[in-house]
């Protein structure tokens, strides 16, 4: 049958391409591994940005304890809610009760307007404006804060202009007289400011890495492909014919999430896909030498998963993108060098998304290829050690 195809007797005398087309055969037969390459990837590059696609949270919902209760600040009620980064849930009439609302995760913050609100206002002294925020949710909070500082703001902008023309100025003075300069803010690589952008592109790179870790994994602790592994003549041979088969794979898969699903997300591009390409090579190669070392010393190719699993949220962390390099103790970013996604998350995301040239990620681009060639030594070597091992279990039976 085609899912157990076994080597010929003569396996020792199997050429490179024979030994390449049933390796493949073995790979494409493996349906926990297919699973993992194919379904996997496809679901989490349709999956994983869902909760991104708003770009960032606005309308965040609150609640107003008026006790002042007068026009003025029943207007600002009004202005709080015709916020794009707000939306008024209800007023209340206690503290506590808003303070036990969003404890409750019913509401992001609260807005407390004291009482004389509008009289201190008229004798030209400053009343005080408390806001609060859920700080748990850090996005949340910020908005929150945010859109309330920007109302207040305002607000007093509007005040203050009333009471300079009821003195006589005129109103585009006053105006300048509060207003110095205005602000044409652009983003320079993020054009939506928004999440999107900058986190899916680096977490894309990631995923690639961990399915590609439990691909090779997968394949190279199946007993079909151990029993291959003993009757092929050259370690190297057989390591570079695996090589080649998961970095073909691969690419293709990367091609895949660079080009059609950062499209169709609307994640600006700035490499073509030879740049691309020149960053892909090296990365693959250093996950599938780093791959090779770790099915070497596993007996179930399916604990994969359970290191795919635990690592992911630490090299996501220590990746760069969420986290300033400078601010990680030195042992986490000396161990983080050793990780493949460190190097390639910074390298893609100043080519692909910040429009960097190759000769300015020089050196991400060299850390990569250093950790390919390590990697990928190793992996011989452990691979070799291990079919030694395996012949030596199947002699002594």
């Amino acid at each position: 049958m085609f899912g157990t195809t076994s080597p010929k007797a003569r396996g020792s005398s199997m050429s490179f391409w024979q030994l390449f087309k049933h390796e493949l055969m073995l790979v494409v037969s493996n349906r926990a591994l297919m699973l993992t390459v194919v379904g996997g990837l496809c679901l989490y590059a349709f999956l994983y940005p869902r909760p991104y696609l708003a770009q960032s949270p606005r309308e965040q919902s609150i609640v107003i304890i008026n006790q002042d209760n007068s026009a003025i600040s029943r207007r600002l009620e009004r202005m709080v809610d015709a916020s794009p980064l707000l939306e008024v849930d209800q007023s209340v009439a206690s503290l506590e009760e808003a303070i036990t609302q969003i404890r409750d995760g019913h509401v992001g913050g609260l807005l407390f307007i004291p009482k004389n609100f509008y009289r201190d206002l008229r004798l030209g002294s400053s009343p005080t404006l408390a806001f609060a925020g859920d700080a748990s949710y850090f996005l949340i909070y910020g908005n929150v804060i945010e859109g309330l500082n920007l109302v207040s703001n305002d607000l007093a902008k509007q005040i203050k202009l009333q009471r300079l023309s009821s003195e006589g100025i005129p109103i585009s003075p006053a105006n300048d007289n509060i207003q110095a300069f205005s602000a044409n803010n652009q983003a320079v690589f993020n054009s939506h400011q928004g999440y999107l952008d900058y986190v899916i592109p680096a977490v894309f790179l990631i995923i690639l890495q961990q399915t590609l870790l439990i691909a090779v994994v997968l394949h190279s602790c199946s007993p079909l492909s151990r029993k291959s592994a003993l009757s092929v003549d050259s370690s190297v041979k057989l390591v570079l014919v695996r090589t080649l088969i998961f970095t073909l794979l691969y690419v293709l898969m990367a091609s895949f999430y660079q080009g059609f699903v950062l499209q169709h997300y609307d994640i600006h591009r700035w490499a073509s896909a030879g740049q691309l390409l020149q960053l892909q090579l090296p990365y693959f190669l250093a996950i599938i030498g780093l791959s090779m070392c770790v099915a070497s010393i596993l007996n179930n190719g399916h604990n994969a998963m359970i290191i795919g699993l635990l690592t992911s949220l630490p090299i996501v962390f220590s990746s760069g993108f969420i986290w300033p390099i400078h601010s990680m103790p030195t042992m986490v970013n000396a161990i983080a060098e050793l990780i493949p996604a460190r190097s390639m998350v910074l390298a893609n995301l100043k080519l692909n998304q910040q429009g960097a040239s190759l000769s300015q990620i020089t050196n991400h681009v060299q850390m990569l290829w250093l950790l390919a060639i390590g990697y990928l030594i190793l992996g011989y070597l452990m691979t070799h050690w291990r079919k030694i091992r395996d012949q030596k279990l199947a002699a002594s039976k």
